[in-house]
């Protein structure tokens, strides 16, 4: 069981990114095998055009063998965007890099959308912890983006006004020693953080993209079992009927459809969450 005790929140929402409180739901458990026949296959039964040799009968495609294409689409999902979308306990090695030090000590988290960090730790290459960073110091308005940054101060006030001072002593000087002449020293950082969206409660928008990939398997599945169903002929005493069907390509349009909006969903959720450009000092 993941531990929260200790952690430090994002600030706001995961999604919409840093937002309060909305008259709106934008959040929803995954979809259900209802639900994609509902909205994405209306009026395809998910039934196989090929009758089965042992039963005689066509197939169906039970709710239970639909939610396996869901969660199969929801593990295509995160592939196709780099986004993790239900909880996940990680951890990120980070070297030490001194032009990000001087930049308050930046940090680009390799996992999206992280929700909250754990732990930051100056970690030797035996694996053991020597420092732990105060989660007072970890800046994570960004963190949604993968962004967190290290600032060793807090606020105190003087008169009434308020005056920003090191945190401690201690720390400050660990804090110092950084500012020596290495320029980079490799997994020097450990940073324990979780990603997706907090209690399985997925944007809607993501629940959209699963859909279109969940029915597009389905769709592409029933399609084949109609091959055998292009055309037929009949002809008696020189009378003669012929009949054609679609076969195979009988949920083409369908398909495109979804494809079409399968390709215009991963393009956006990568520009909301940053996961098109990846940059660095290294």
């Amino acid at each position: 069981m993941a531990d929260y005790t200790n952690s430090k929140p994002v600030v706001g929402s995961v999604y919409p990114i840093n937002s309060g409180e909305s008259t709106w739901t934008r959040n929803e458990p995954l979809l259900t095998p209802e639900d994609l026949k509902e909205l994405y296959m209306a009026g395809i039964p998910p039934v196989s055009g090929m009758k089965d040799p042992f039963t005689g009968k066509n197939k169906v495609l039970t709710d239970a063998v639909l939610a396996k294409f869901i969660h199969k689409a929801v593990g295509t999902a995160e592939l196709e965007t780099g986004l993790f979308i239900f909880p996940m306990q990680t951890t990120d090695p980070k070297q030490w890099d001194r032009q990000e030090y001087d930049s308050f000590g930046y940090f680009q988290l390799t996992k999206r959308p992280v929700s909250s960090i754990e732990k930051i730790t100056v970690n030797l290459s035996n694996n053991q912890d020597i420092y732990e960073v105060p989660l007072d110091w970890v800046e994570i308005k960004n963190a949604q983006w993968g962004q967190v940054n290290i600032i060793p101060l807090t606020i105190a006030l003087t008169s009434g006004n308020p005056t920003a001072i090191p945190t401690s002593a201690g720390g400050a000087l660990l804090l110092s020693i950084f500012q020596g002449k290495s320029q980079w020293v490799p997994s020097f950082f450990k940073i324990d953080y979780t990603v997706g969206f907090p209690d399985a409660m997925i944007p809607a928008v993501v629940n959209q993209y699963i859909g279109t990939i969940a029915a597009m398997d389905v769709l592409s599945q029933l399609a084949a079992t109609f091959g055998r169903s292009s055309g037929s002929s009949l002809s008696i005493d020189g009378m003669s009927q012929s009949v054609s069907t679609p076969g195979p390509e009988i949920f083409t349009k369908r398909l495109k459809d979804l494809a079409d909006e399968r390709k215009m969903l991963v393009g956006r959720l990568k520009n909301v969450y940053h996961l098109k450009i990846f940059s660095g000092n290294v």
